[in-house]
């Protein structure tokens, strides 16, 4: 923390001080004087980041304003009850509140506190990987904030638009609607707004595989996040710099954008983003051969999403776990982490990432000889990849898929999968292993079909 902000949280710290000395008069004050500096004391340990404070003085907002019937404290409350509780990923409790925030705005006709309760709503869904329920939420926010021709919230729509279809790997829809909220932010010359957009572009280009785009829109975001003293942000644009750096195995850059973003994160309390970064350290250690260090960062990546009931993080989690225990030789252990994070997968409906559970699985029943299993999970991959039209992905499962056939004396067979691999190679623009599949298929006396 520099001096600027030292000065800033002791200056807020000053405030808190004087409201306190406020409210102890309060058998002097009216009810609105003493609902203003409850509020006060609440949104100042918001600024602060301590929100279990915040909610104590918002929670007696709420009971003063239903017990006097003043609706219009009622929905502010219940509005930063909702949102204190989604700082703490409490996002169940967060929910209720929100949904209570949507009822009543709709009694009082408060439509943009409507928005804001559908924004509120979606965004724990999301968190909890529930991610129908949240298309639902966000699209009821797109729509309402376009009648009402809200353009902050219109674009906060298009980005958790974006954020939910790349979860659910349909990354070309994710970038139609993140494009759209970067331009709308631009065209209102909304620059932190405008933040938020190129970091959300930094992790669909990151799903990509596109490392350079991504990296100049995560310096893009960090530079607005560092102009605005946005810890949020700038947590989030260090942690998708250690992600591109890790891909790239620049290990030792990769690790320092991740340990400044985990302490940002242990200071504001941000727990979702924390899993992912112990998550990407757990990987470096992986890549290092640390792998006892990488299991630790992934047991306490485990815990915290069961903590908040992230589900997607949690199979995250177990999926790294697999890969370390593979490592370790230990199979059945990788194989039990990997039909864990499966069942989650499955139930939230993220195919992009049961498709690589499945490759995975497959290939390690392929690598200890337990060939119809292989075939069972690969073939299941395969589905998931032609669905989400995959051909870098689809490209991989052919090849394996061929191996096995030609291992089990299928040649015929064999040859047909090792065709199909070679020509989406080449559909890609994969020359490298579309090489690779041309000297294979020429050992096995195949010309390839044009």
């Amino acid at each position: 923390m520099n001096r600027e902000q030292q000065s800033f949280v002791q200056l807020l710290r000053k405030r808190l001080g004087d409201y306190l000395n406020c409210l102890s008069n309060r058998q002097n004050m009216s009810l609105q004087e003493r609902l203003t500096c409850l509020s006060q004391l609440a949104a100042t340990h918001e600024r602060l980041f301590e929100y279990k404070k915040a909610l104590i003085y918002y929670k007696q907002i709420l009971e003063i304003s239903t017990h006097w019937q003043l609706k219009d404290w009622q929905e502010n409350a219940l509005y930063h009850l909702g949102d204190c509780q989604r700082h703490l990923s409490n996002f169940h409790q967060s929910i209720d509140y929100f949904v209570r925030l949507e009822e009543l705005a709709r009694e009082t006709g408060n439509r943009v506190l409507q928005i804001a309760a559908f924004w509120g709503q979606g965004t724990s869904y999301q968190n909890l990987g529930q991610y129908q329920y949240a298309l639902k939420c966000f699209q009821n926010q797109l729509a309402l904030s376009c009648e009402m021709e809200e353009s902050g919230w219109q674009k906060s729509a298009l980005g958790s638009l974006a954020n939910v279809h790349q979860f659910l790997g349909d990354t070309q829809t994710a970038l139609n609607y993140e494009q759209k909220a970067l331009n709308l932010a631009q065209r209102k010359g909304d620059e932190k707004a405008e933040g938020d957009s190129w970091a959300n572009l930094a992790g669909i280009y990151i799903q990509m595989r596109s490392w350079q785009t991504a990296k100049d829109c995560s310096d893009r975001a960090l530079s607005i996040a560092y102009k605005y003293q946005n810890q949020d942000l700038m947590m989030i644009s260090l942690h998708s710099l250690g992600q591109i750096h890790k891909s790239l195995d620049h290990y030792a850059l990769a690790q320092g954008y991740f340990t400044e973003a985990l302490a940002i994160s242990q200071q504001i309390g941000e727990k979702r983003v924390r899993s992912a970064i112990l998550q990407g350290l757990s990987d470096i250690c992986s890549q290092t051969n640390q792998l006892n260090q990488a299991i630790a960062y992934n047991s306490q990546s485990w815990e915290i999403c069961r903590e908040i009931g992230n589900q997607f993080g949690e199979a995250a989690a177990l999926s790294r776990m697999a890969i370390t225990y593979h490592k370790l030789r230990d199979t059945q252990a990788a194989l039990d982490c990997y039909h864990q994070a499966l069942i989650i997968l499955e139930a939230i409906g993220a195919k992009q990432s049961q498709q690589s559970v499945y490759f995975s699985v497959g290939s390690i029943y392929y690598q200890i000889q337990q060939y119809s299993q292989a075939l069972e999970y690969l073939n299941t991959a395969l589905s998931i990849a032609q669905e989400l039209n995959n051909h870098s992905e689809q490209a991989k499962i052919f090849l394996a898929l061929a191996a096995i056939y030609q291992k089990n004396q299928m040649k015929n067979i064999a040859i047909k999968h090792y065709q199909r691999a070679y020509e989406l190679y080449k559909s890609i623009g994969d020359e490298n292993h579309a090489l690779q599949m041309l000297q294979t298929m020429k050992k096995l006396n195949i010309e390839p079909q044009t």
